[in-house]
């Protein structure tokens, strides 16, 4: 009994290892390259060539595939190491590239940016401030021209009246000293007044007096005093004593009006003293603020320039670290593409290998069930 028992559990044990052995079969069968060898399996099998043989083979070829793999293995290696080293290069260079994007651009934006807008302000300041001190000049070279103006017009006014003034005075004197040169011919006669004839033509000159003075805006005052003497001389009687005194009168007003034109050129004297004196002082100031102008638009010229070479070389090391970026992520994605290759390679000889080995298993531990199944799958038209 117990004999039957044994057996019975031997058969069972032998009949579970066959079926995970056909298990095996199909499933090295459902796969091309496990197809392939089945195939030349079969052929070897069907020609009588020796089971050593067979097995050498098999063996040669799992021994192939295991080489292949750790030269697969040492050339990934040493290309992952170059991808390390060149990444790494990559890194540096990009940090390094990058930093000194972060120094131009402090510098631009703490330093120059903030100089050029200063120098900017002072440049317009100073443009202002020599447009102010040219615009003050202007308006004083202006106000003087007015001023010598006006004098030239106040001091033609006292020439005219002073020349008018003394015509009258020297009509009479004239008249007065031709009279007495006539009477000095009668001994015994002498001259008491002037003769209506000399008094007509004293008259006749007042009135042209008249005329002109009143052309004279600076002279009007003496308008009225000429008129006077006009009444004067057609009512009074020219004796000596009042000949004397309009004589006295005419020398009177010509000296008021020679001190007036006196106390003028002294006035404009004054003008012209003040005039070139703060204009010699808007002068110097102009000059200065010009010379601080050149000087700040030099500067902005300057500092203008440096931030276009440094926005130049901004520019350059920004392309710079693009491609730098650029580069590495092409170098990565190269480098991960070539390990996936690896991985899927290796994956692929490490199924055809176990299918190797699962082979030379069969064919040391189930080659009847292997001839078997390969049988049945020729005579079922190439499928098991």
């Amino acid at each position: 009994m117990k004999t039957i028992l044994l057996l019975v559990l031997a058969c069972a044990a032998f009949a579970t290892t066959e079926t995970e052995y056909i298990q095996l079969i199909h499933r090295i069968d459902a796969t091309p390259f496990g197809r392939t060898l089945f195939d030349t399996i079969y052929l070897q099998l069907e020609t009588g060539d020796p089971l050593d043989r067979l097995l050498n083979t098999l063996s040669d070829l799992e021994d192939r595939y295991q080489q292949e793999q750790r030269e697969d293995d040492a050339e990934n290696r040493e290309f992952q190491d170059s991808c390390n080293v060149d990444i790494s290069a990559y890194d540096k260079d990009i940090a390094n590239t990058d930093s000194e994007r972060i120094s131009l651009e402090a510098r631009l934006e703490g330093d120059l940016y903030p100089r050029r807008a200063i120098i900017s302000g002072l440049v317009t300041a100073k443009k202002a401030e020599v447009k102010g001190y040219q615009k003050e000049i202007d308006e004083l070279d202006a106000d003087r021209a007015a001023q010598h103006a006006e004098f030239e017009e106040i001091a033609a006014d006292h020439n005219t009246a002073i020349a008018v003034l003394t015509e009258a005075r020297n009509i009479i004197k004239a008249n007065v000293e031709a009279t007495s040169s006539l009477v000095q011919k009668k001994a015994t006669q002498q001259v008491k007044e002037l003769s209506q004839e000399h008094i007509s033509l004293f008259q006749k000159h007042i009135k042209e007096s008249q005329r002109k003075l009143s052309h004279s805006k600076h002279m009007l005052r003496y308008v009225p005093i000429m008129k006077l003497l006009s009444q004067i001389a057609s009512k009074a009687k020219f004796d000596d004593s009042t000949i004397q005194k309009v004589i006295d009168l005419f020398d009177k007003l010509i000296n008021e009006v020679s001190d007036s034109l006196s106390l003028q050129r002294f006035a404009e004297d004054k003008r012209v003293e003040a005039y070139n004196k703060t204009r010699k002082l808007l002068v110097i100031a102009l000059t200065v603020a010009g010379s601080e102008l050149a000087n700040a638009e030099s500067d902005f010229a300057s500092v203008s320039d440096i931030i276009r070479q440094v926005e130049a070389s901004l520019d350059n090391t920004n392309q710079r670290l693009d491609l730098l970026h650029e580069r590495r992520t092409d170098r990565w994605t190269q480098c991960e593409e070539a390990a996936k290759d690896y991985a899927d390679a290796r994956s692929a000889r490490d199924s055809d290998r176990q299918v190797v080995s699962d082979t030379i298993g069969l064919v040391n531990k189930a080659l009847r069930t292997l001839r078997e199944q390969l049988a049945l799958r020729q005579a079922a038209g190439d499928k098991i």
